[in-house]
């Protein structure tokens, strides 16, 4: 049996996290949530995630420090932010970054979905 995608989902409200990691659990996914920057990166230092979803505005750094720090150790990983304050400027940020993409709060399950089926297409 082939493993599952593994998703680290850091934001720092406890319903996001837990809401966004029910919605990829139940979807086939194995998501692991942490409610900071700090906390994404331990994770990634101990195990490689096959996307990371990260909130833009995190307590200890930007989602943007979360994105560049993945993408230092992992060129082909996957990170899509999420936000409630979206706007072209960040887009354009988060992009340049190396961002998949970012996904606009709120969010419904099917755009988490797609967006993360999305993600794991991209090479």
């Amino acid at each position: 049996m082939a493993e599952k995608i593994k998703i680290l989902v850091i934001d720092d409200e406890p319903s996001v996290v837990d809401a966004v990691r029910l919605i990829l659990n139940d979807n086939g996914y194995d998501a692991v949530g942490v409610m900071t920057g700090r906390d994404g990166i331990e994770e990634g230092k101990r195990a490689r995630f096959d996307v990371t979803i990260t909130d833009l505005r995190l307590p200890d750094m930007s989602g943007l420090d979360v994105l560049r720090w993945i993408r230092s150790e992992d060129p082909q990983s996957r990170v899509i932010i999420i936000t409630s304050h979206s706007t072209p400027e960040v887009l354009m940020k988060a992009r340049n970054a190396g961002a998949v993409d970012v996904l606009p709060k709120p969010f419904s399950p099917s755009e988490l979905i797609q967006m993360v089926n999305h993600a794991l297409t991209i090479h």
